[in-house]
């Protein structure tokens, strides 16, 4: 939240890891959250032609 689209394409699942205090057993939750960031913001550049 507050993130320009350039900013949210730089976070990683390591961070979403720590800021949501996942246990290791759910990093890989943190991966697939990172994937449907970059998927959000490729869906968002293609449909404004960024």
């Amino acid at each position: 939240k507050g993130k320009t689209v350039d900013q949210a394409l730089s976070i990683k699942n390591t961070e979403i890891a720590e800021e949501l205090a996942l246990p290791p057993v759910k990093i890989h939750c943190s991966i697939l959250a990172e994937d449907a960031i970059k998927a959000a913001v490729a869906d968002y550049k293609k449909k404004h032609e960024v």
